[in-house]
């Protein structure tokens, strides 16, 4: 998978017409892309498509393929332009059509260029379940705009830098720290940082293989909530909840524990009631292979069930943790 970093939007036609020219391009875009960005593409060949975790499922799947058999183009190249749920949608329509095409992904959120895509696949929800259908698929092109993240306010852009904090708590204590200077000063808003900090995610998620800290009690949660909970949220408390796990298991330090509390804290008040999904939580009984971090930049996997898990979370909240 080849990575472009470009600044403006008009770049992206260039890109794509020396990349493959002469060549039909169908286009995919998030509902919000076509609200804000309607300069960036023609109407001509150019499909809408409807985020959120509701949104990724067979019938968005079906979708986007229906779109691409009556489009009646040959062998078009696919332009995916959205946030994550976007573009996992598209992806698992692709990798299961009918035959191989070209494909560019544009993240066009803060949130969803950080996290790159160089995971082993996409994945879609199914019967309210988070992440529960995947498949093998990379596209060839992915091509981030930083200037697509301008219609982006600051505490957007200040939510999606919990990207950036379990990264760097899972394997570099530099990049968390990284993300504690940019949190704690006005540079969340200069352009050249914020490009930088996209620069250093895709490249250190190109080397990352398995899960994050966090990330596995926040997939846990949204299937508790019923696909309810935003997973920026989902994200922000599965980083909490399983620093808070490993404290108690002496595998983090007091100190690193306020450290992370204090630096997710940084990335927004988001709030969620969790009694409903923790108790939903609580009937589950397979086990969840979370990531413990032993120290900031290192973690450990270890499998717990959720009946402990919501323990936890109880013990958590009784201490005003989360």
């Amino acid at each position: 998978m080849e990575v472009h970093l470009l600044d403006k939007k008009r770049e992206l036609s260039d890109l794509i017409s020396s990349m493959y020219p002469e060549r039909n391009v169908v286009y995919f875009l998030d509902s919000k892309v076509k609200l804000f960005h309607f300069d960036v593409v023609d109407a001509m060949n150019s499909f809408p498509i409807f985020g959120g975790e509701r949104a990724k499922s067979v019938v968005g799947v079906m979708d986007v393929q229906n779109q691409l058999i009556n489009s009646d183009l040959n062998d078009p190249v696919v332009v995916v332009m959205g946030g994550g749920t976007v573009l996992d949608t598209s992806g698992f329509a692709l990798a299961t059509f009918t035959k191989k095409l070209k494909t560019i992904f544009v993240p066009t959120t803060f949130s969803s260029q950080l996290e790159g895509f160089f995971k082993e696949g996409v994945y879609i929800n199914f019967d309210r379940v988070k992440d529960v259908m995947k498949v093998r698929f990379h596209p060839d092109l992915l091509v981030n705009v930083m200037e697509f993240t301008k219609t982006q306010n600051i505490e957007e852009k200040r939510n999606s830098f919990i990207h950036v904090v379990t990264v760097g708590l899972s394997h570099s204590k530099r990049f968390f720290s990284t993300a504690y200077k940019v949190l704690n000063s006005n540079l969340l808003s200069n352009e050249e940082m914020t490009k930088y900090i996209v620069f250093e995610s895709i490249q250190m998620r190109a080397n990352i293989k398995g899960k994050l800290v966090g990330e596995e009690s926040a997939r846990a949660l949204i299937t508790a909530s019923k696909l309810e909970m935003p997973y920026l949220t989902a994200l922000q408390y599965g980083v909490l909840i399983e620093s808070f796990i490993s404290n108690k298991f002496g595998f983090l330090s007091d100190e690193s524990l306020k450290e992370i509390y204090d630096l997710v804290r940084m990335c927004g008040n988001t709030h969620f009631d969790l009694s409903g999904a923790v108790e939903e939580l609580s009937y589950q009984e397979e086990p969840l292979k979370v990531q413990l971090p032993v120290r900031i930049g290192s973690a450990i996997e270890y499998q717990i069930f959720p009946g402990f898990l919501t323990e936890m979370i109880y013990s958590a909240h009784s201490k005003g943790f989360i």
